[in-house]
């Protein structure tokens, strides 16, 4: 790690910035703590009142190679100082007034103020250990700590989800879509909260990734998270693509459910939805939410009873954990968010589908893991039905033969209630049951 100690002017810092040359906003850097101008507003006055706006830390990746291929051109990365920065280029571009003034109107020279620099040439992992050591004393928490990372591929998988990166060419999962409002701030579409204030998003992704490795509600707290990027340092990085894809599954579940509601997500209803959902896909990898409408009535009912105070029904319920009992509504409320926990989760889960009834009642379909046989297995049941289709009974080929289920996988039917049938028979019978298709056969011919 080399750091070298600079000053340049602000107009300078500005020109970096408006040249490519300077990226005050990497994929490491944390999302604005606060919405609006506000904080920017301070910061230019502190400059322009003479007391300056601290030293900023930057990366020199000019000469690195592999960083170049993230950020091609790009000479310096902002470390510490990201909103400092930007506040620089928003008020040159005025985007915001201070002391009711936009840049234009004051009759200043912006290089006639000085920004203090720490330059570093350093790797990834030094950055990291670098903005945690600049932050010991400033409110960060480990969301943020951890996500300045900007090299771990768990990481990226994570931003993917949460926000759109030019780097990454990706697009944010619909869950956490943002608009702009009239006043430039940046608004959450579906959640009560500042656009992935805090990490939080992230961390959500987070758990989602954990839960899905371990097929349900798994302990998924703080140091749950971090070892699960240190796996991917030590060379065993377990979040697949069969992973990625259990987590896009999850929130594009949570989006369907979400839209038949009239307010927008909060913290605590959706973590009852996590822990539900991963008690379901613990259940039944292959669960499908077959009726949003019916799922969304059927789940906040339960969550209302269970943790709500409009109702009355369990105020005096208690529940058995660990040896002790319970108020049942203090015990939900307290457990839905305890991520680091899955025991408790588990127990909240399944009390809230034990609420919402049988699967059938709330909408979803438990389906069989295995979608069809092998051709050796469909051999032998061709050979068992006399090499004869099951439909209309005439000789039947293996090349020409596929399983046929009674009841459509996708509805829930067991892969073993079914039969060898002919492949144009599969084609044509749709929803319709084995005996339902083979009467309508009979029909069209005049037998029934």
């Amino acid at each position: 790690m080399k750091v070298v100690y600079s000053q340049k002017t602000a107009n300078e810092i500005i020109q970096l910035v408006l040249t490519g040359k300077l990226n005050p906003d990497p994929i490491g850097q944390r999302p604005p703590t606060s919405q609006g101008y506000s904080k920017s507003q301070d910061i230019i006055w502190s400059m322009l009142s003479g007391v300056g706006i601290g030293m900023v830390a930057l990366r020199d990746i000019s000469e690195d190679a592999e960083m170049q291929k993230v950020y091609p051109g790009v000479h310096y990365l902002v470390i510490d100082g990201g909103h400092r920065v930007r506040a620089l280029v928003k008020f040159y571009n005025d985007k915001f007034a201070v002391q009711k003034k936009k840049f234009k109107d004051w009759d200043i020279d912006l290089n006639d103020f000085q920004v203090a620099l720490d330059i570093t040439t350093c790797t990834s992992k030094e950055a990291v250990e670098k903005f945690r050591n600049l932050n010991q004393t400033t409110p960060v928490n480990f969301m943020e700590m951890l996500m300045c990372d900007d090299q771990s591929e768990v990481c990226r998988h994570v931003r993917s989800f949460t926000r759109s990166y030019v780097e990454y060419d990706n697009k944010v999962h619909d869950l956490f879509e943002t608009a702009f409002d009239k006043t430039g701030t940046e608004k959450a579409k579906w959640f009560d909260m500042a656009p992935n204030h805090r990490r939080k998003w992230d961390e959500y992704a987070f758990i989602a990734i954990l839960k899905s490795i371990g097929g349900g509600n798994v302990d998924a707290g703080q140091s749950h998270i971090e070892d699960l990027v240190r796996q991917e340092y030590d060379g065993n990085n377990p979040v697949t693509k069969k992973v990625l894809a259990t987590v896009d599954r999850f929130f594009t579940d949570v989006l369907s459910i979400q839209s038949k509601r009239y307010k927008k997500l909060n913290t605590d209803i959706f973590a009852a939805l996590q822990l539900t959902w991963f008690e379901l896909y613990n259940l039944n990898r292959e669960f499908k939410i077959a009726d949003y409408d019916e799922f969304h009535e059927s789940f906040m009912e339960a969550y209302s009873l269970l943790t709500g105070t409009a109702d009355t029904t369990y105020n005096r319920e208690t529940i058995q954990y660990d040896g002790e009992t319970h108020f049942l509504k203090e015990f939900m409320r307290k457990n839905i968010t305890n991520f680091a926990n899955g025991s408790v989760q588990k127990v909240c889960a399944k009390r809230i589908l034990e609420e919402m009834g049988k699967p059938e009642k709330y909408g979803v379909v438990f389906r069989d893991s295995k979608r069809s046989l092998t051709t050796s297995e469909r051999e032998q049941k061709l050979a068992i039905q006399g090499f004869k289709c099951a439909i209309d009974g005439l000789p039947l080929k293996l090349e020409d033969s596929v399983w046929g289920h009674d009841t459509a996988w996708a509805q829930g039917g067991e892969l073993m209630e079914g039969a060898v049938i002919r492949k144009s028979h599969n084609i044509n019978m749709g929803q319709t049951t084995i005996e339902e298709y083979r009467m309508i056969l009979e029909l069209r011919k005049g037998k029934v």
